[in-house]
């Protein structure tokens, strides 16, 4: 009996977490990837509004399309009774860089650390040398992904944002002010949305088709410029409300997954109808290839 509740309870669990992973993937991702493909494809058209809606967009497909992705390999082994490592958890309610690779893409971040960062020397080797080796895991990781200057910089980029991450925690200039409530709250604040700039500054070159429409895009949003087209997407903005009031609203380490076998019974079948009514009334009718096939 224990077994068979087991294996019941596994079955429903890896079922909550698939339903979950193809409402992100189909919902959402697919249903915005046309729109962020035209503006991508022709940064210089655009105005600065339209570029960062299509950056923003770009940061909430990727995360739909590879959590979701993950989500259905993770609930598909589940249902036959093989569990594997979540890849994914609230990545985008890290309050630092460092905390953002412990939450983004964990399979590859734990695969990084333990074949290149820590064989390189990690922080055995001093302060200069632990600097040394965070900027060189992160610049191999960017060309992972492929052989190109977008690549080469997201890489730096997120290499140097762990590296002055690491250096600020060592010198901590404001431990004084850690039992100030109101300078926490409005640190952490700002921290969350530093992080958010620095990745989403990585997605503009990583998505970018060339180092030259990386520049243009990025350029183009700092300056706010008014000049080229106007697009507003009827389906980014209602994806970014979505991602981001579930990331403001749900704590970062639950598992709704896991959770909701656990619910009452009238809570599981409001939940599964739910889950159910998104694919069938907001699913995209074509579906887009996942993004990390590519690589």
């Amino acid at each position: 009996k224990q077994r068979l509740r087991a294996s019941a309870l596994d079955f429903e669990m890896g079922l909550a977490q698939f339903a979950l992973g193809a409402v992100k993937k189909l919902v959402i991702s697919d249903q915005i990837s046309p729109n962020v493909d035209l503006i991508f494809a022709s940064p210089g058209n655009y105005d600065g509004l339209t570029l960062l809606q299509g950056a923003l967009g770009y940061a909430v497909q990727i995360y739909c399309d590879f959590s979701g992705y993950s989500d259905m390999a993770i609930g598909s082994a589940r249902m036959m009774g093989f569990r594997f490592m979540e890849n994914f958890q609230m990545p985008y309610s890290a309050v630092t860089i460092t905390e953002f690779w412990r939450r983004w893409h964990i399979s590859l971040s734990t695969w990084l650390r333990d074949y290149l960062y820590i064989p390189l020397g990690g922080n055995r080797k001093g302060t200069a040398r632990t600097y040394i080796n965070l900027m060189l895991t992160m610049l191999l990781g960017g060309l992972w992904h492929g052989a190109s200057w977008n690549f080469v910089f997201w890489g730096a980029l997120h290499g140097a944002a762990l590296a002055i991450h690491k250096g600020w925690t060592t010198w901590d200039p404001l431990a004084g002010f850690k039992d100030n409530a109101w300078f926490q709250a409005a640190w952490s604040l700002f921290s969350r949305m530093l992080t958010l700039g620095v990745v989403l500054l990585g997605w503009i070159f990583f998505r970018a088709d060339s180092w030259a429409a990386a520049t243009t895009c990025s350029a183009r949003i700092v300056m706010l410029s008014h000049s080229g087209m106007r697009l507003m997407s009827p389906y980014i903005l209602p994806a970014l409300v979505a991602v981001f009031l579930v990331h403001v609203l749900v704590q970062k380490d639950r598992n709704w997954a896991h959770e909701l076998p656990g619910r009452s019974l009238s809570w599981r079948i409001v939940a599964y109808s739910s889950l159910a009514t998104l694919l069938v009334c907001l699913a995209a009718t074509d579906s887009a290839p996942f993004i990390y096939f590519q690589f």
